[in-house]
């Protein structure tokens, strides 16, 4: 690591919180720019090492980056930093707790990107909250199976560099036999999945009678496990404690659930994390303006969340997605998820659906507004419309239902060729369904509501 790094000291030059853009491939370069950039004052932007050019470039505009780094490749891109500096100083800068760390990009190639600014105490913050309740120290080996661009991937890393255990970076793609054989030759202790990793393993694991004896803790976000899943893990695995948990990169994690109450509270992801505050509102209006009103036990309501994790906001813009309520100070504020959610008297929550319209597909925030509007500029769509549905295995995922100016086979082999080119893999709709007349309301808007209710009877 140190020549990668005094090879970097030689080859880049830039300023004190400059945002330079990372590509996150598993590789100890990575991990050294990583720990040198943070050292060295900047703020890392990391990115999925197979996302497009043009995505890579609507990020480094939006957030001003003139720097790509990938391994042992420097990269100067043509987006120019933003104007100068209030202070100018002439002595060295002091990396702080208030510095940011990340610019985490999560809506993909589509529409404006939206930067997650995220402080070093923030970090720090939420590294230590979730490694608590995981109860992680020197003892544990983590596979690493999310690439590093992904938040959940990147705190695996900072887990194993904080608390001195071993972690495995997963190189492949995911595939539950290699998956299996790695968590056997490494002695993997504690393994990170979504969903869709999740059930093809538990399937495996049972078709090969593998007894995985080392493997003592799953972490699962990105999406609801199913409770005949963990059901059926803990029976497979009878060491294996599985924590659900939910969470949004805008406060890194908010919720989980200890392993000892999965079945006393069958479908909640949990309680607080430590640290972290949580309570469920709805919105009031009276006459001296709004308000928000903390709903009873067993009702509904949204969740907010307060803490050191809440990020700094969205780079360049205002609530671009979930919405920073401020409070009396500075730090003061709540987090409003747009996520709906009951709360029993034990303080554990349920989740109900979503105040916005987003999709979560495998961890990766899908914008449908956004994304039918760039899929609408093909110049074959006359309509498009994206909506929420399920894959084979339960997991949500993004259905886009499209109408052609002209449907024929043809029109639509090069219709999903281009959708293939221009939106990336992980922010791609995973199902396309063609159809000859889009449904409208009175208004003329795509009539969603039927298109969801058509699915749903054909599903």
């Amino acid at each position: 690591m140190a020549a990668h790094q005094d090879w970097l000291e030689q080859n880049i030059q830039f300023s004190f919180g400059d945002k330079i853009i990372v590509v996150t491939t598993p590789t100890t370069e990575t991990v050294s720019t990583l720990l040198w950039l943070w050292h060295k004052g900047a703020v890392v932007v990391p990115v999925k090492h197979d996302m497009q050019t043009d995505s890579i470039e609507k990020i480094a505009d939006n957030c001003h980056s003139h720097i790509m780094i990938k391994d042992q490749n420097i990269t100067e891109l043509k987006s120019s930093p933003p104007s100068q500096l209030l202070f100018r100083e002439n002595s060295k800068r002091q990396v702080c707790g208030t510095d940011l760390a990340l610019l985490i990009y999560t809506s993909g190639s589509t529409g404006n990107p939206k930067g997650i600014m995220l402080s070093h105490n923030n970090v720090i913050t939420a590294m230590n909250s979730i490694a608590t309740y995981l109860k992680i120290d020197t003892n544990e080996h983590i596979l690493c199976l999310s690439p590093l661009s992904f938040d959940y991937g990147l705190y695996q890393l900072l887990f194993s560099l904080a608390f001195d255990c071993k972690i495995t970076l997963f190189e492949e793609n995911f595939h539950p036999v290699k998956v299996i054989k790695a968590l056997e030759e490494q002695k993997i202790t504690l393994l990170p999945v979504v969903p869709a990793m999740a059930i093809p393993l538990s399937r495996v694991i049972k078709a090969l009678k593998r007894k995985l004896p080392h493997l003592r803790k799953m972490t699962n976000t990105g999406g609801h496990l199913g409770e005949t899943v963990i059901d059926d893990l803990v029976n497979l695995i009878p060491q294996l404690d599985v924590y659900a948990m939910y969470g949004l990169t805008e406060c890194k994690r908010a919720l989980y659930l200890p392993p000892d109450k999965t079945h006393k509270k069958r479908g909640s992801v949990g309680i607080a994390i430590p640290g972290l505050e949580a309570k469920l509102f709805i919105t009031v209006q009276c006459e001296d303006g709004l308000h928000y009103q903390e709903v009873s036990n067993g009702e509904v309501g949204e969740l907010f969340v307060r803490g050191a994790t809440v990020m700094q906001g969205y780079y360049g813009q205002a609530n671009a997605g979930a919405n920073l309520i401020p409070g009396n100070y500075r730090d003061d504020n709540w987090l409003a998820t747009g996520d709906l959610f009951t709360q029993d008297k034990d303080c554990y929550f349920y989740f109900k659906g979503r105040t916005k319209e987003l999709i979560k597909q495998a961890g990766f925030c899908i914008y449908p507004t956004e994304s039918e509007a760039l899929i609408e500029k093909n110049s074959l769509v006359h309509l498009a419309a994206i909506i929420q549905s399920k894959d084979k295995f339960g997991d949500e995922i993004a259905c886009l239902c499209v109408q052609l100016h002209d449907d024929n086979k043809e029109n639509e082999t090069t219709f999903e060729n281009w959708l293939k080119d221009n939106i990336d893999a992980d922010y791609r709709p995973r199902e396309v369904r063609f159809t000859c007349q889009m449904q409208l309301t009175d208004n003329t808007k795509v009539d969603k509501k039927s298109l969801v209710a058509k699915l749903a009877l054909e599903n």
